[in-house]
């Protein structure tokens, strides 16, 4: 028989039961988490919060963030898209620019399902939006991302944004909705040059908004910043809503980046050798733990790590100091170094609650399949 999950009959259990490696969400942090993030963006700033579930994944916590306060999700991929409108989710903005045939007609299918905003970002990709509306039916919601720093995508900030604004208003299949940016260059600086670069590109989003308004042109929406950068942004008057989504797990680059949450989300593995005194191998390597943006950490080990390395399969910590702990057999968990890249790598998330399984959850939107 062909095992799909290694855990889908873990509810009930303790975490010692569990298969390892596997991810693992300790639910109490995360909505301790959200509301944190709710209270300050909703009751505190007064914008609407729309969490990016690009490192997330699952549905169910798409829904967990709208009981908490968000009016809906954003995602990277058509696929992230159509998980979380098969769920429920009435409200998303795809933050990418869609293109290929295939993907657009899933684009355009999806406005049946929900309100699935894109982004765009030239008149070419306008217009491939454009057709593939058309020959469905329908129309597609868009906002115009501009590049307000980042040097990624996005429209030059100013008049060829309006100019761009102009031809989607003029576009049949097209319904324009807003602007969007995102500052994620900021997160290469600290301290009072982050918040510099943060506040400078903010208000390179906010002035093209206002030439906008300026040529007559509406904006419900003016969408900004992610997790690392949303404490310094929130507050900025004409901001509608921001997409920060990561924080709801933090990680080792949050916190570095600023993100003053508990760790939510991580890594359990098992060791499976002691070949010294010093050095520790556990069952979870670069296909289970990211080292995008830093190695992931250990919890709970007697001794001081000298070294950890990834391989494909395996763990390889060396310690400072000889420790008969742990042994082969036993658990240790890890807290990623960026959840974003962690989460993509498994396929189910098992959710813990007092260090019981209290759901197995499908990750979902990691590729064409359903």
């Amino acid at each position: 028989m062909l095992l799909t999950s290694a855990n889908e009959s873990s509810p009930g259990r303790r975490k010692e039961e569990l298969e390892t490696p596997t991810l693992c969400l300790d639910i109490g942090a995360y909505h301790r988490n959200a509301r944190r993030m709710a209270d300050y963006i909703v009751r505190q700033c007064g914008i609407q919060w729309r969490p990016h579930m690009k490192g997330q994944k699952a549905p169910e916590l798409a829904r967990l963030a709208v009981d908490a306060g968000a009016i809906g999700v954003t995602c990277a991929t058509v696929y992230e898209a159509q998980a979380m409108a098969s769920a429920g989710i009435a409200d998303i903005l795809l933050a990418h620019e869609t293109v290929g045939a295939h993907k657009l007609r899933r684009l355009a299918g999806l406005q049946h399902l929900a309100r699935v905003i894109s982004a765009t970002d030239s008149v070419e990709h306008l217009a491939m939006l454009a057709v593939a509306a058309r020959d469905q039916g329908v129309e597609i919601p868009v906002l115009i991302e501009v590049n307000v720093g980042m040097d990624r995508a996005g429209a030059a900030p100013g008049r060829p944004t309006v100019e761009l604004a102009k031809r989607a208003l003029d576009t049949k299949g097209i319904r324009f909705t807003g602007l969007m940016g995102w500052e994620g260059h900021a997160l290469r600086y600290e301290d009072e040059e982050k918040v510099r670069r943060i506040e400078q590109s903010v208000t390179v989003l906010l002035e093209t908004a206002d030439l906008c308004r300026a040529a007559g042109i509406e904006l419900p929406i003016v969408s900004a910043s992610g997790s690392g950068t949303f404490l310094h942004s929130s507050h900025r008057q004409g901001l509608t809503e921001v997409q920060a989504g990561g924080a709801v797990f933090c990680d080792l680059s949050y916190q570095r980046w600023g993100v003053p949450h508990e760790f939510a989300l991580t890594v359990l593995t098992r060791v499976v050798s002691r070949p010294t005194a010093t050095r520790i191998i556990v069952d979870g390597g670069f296909k289970t733990m990211s080292h995008d943006h830093g190695l992931p950490q250990p919890l709970g080990l007697s001794a001081a790590v000298k070294s950890f390395s990834l391989s494909a399969e395996h763990g390889t910590l060396e310690l400072e100091s000889p420790s008969e702990t742990p042994r082969v057999g036993d658990l240790l968990e890890f807290i990623p170094g960026y959840t974003d890249s962690t989460v993509c790598l498994h396929d189910e998330l098992c959710v813990l609650r007092d260090g019981v399984v209290e759901a197995v959850w499908c990750i979902p939107g990691r590729s064409g399949r359903r």
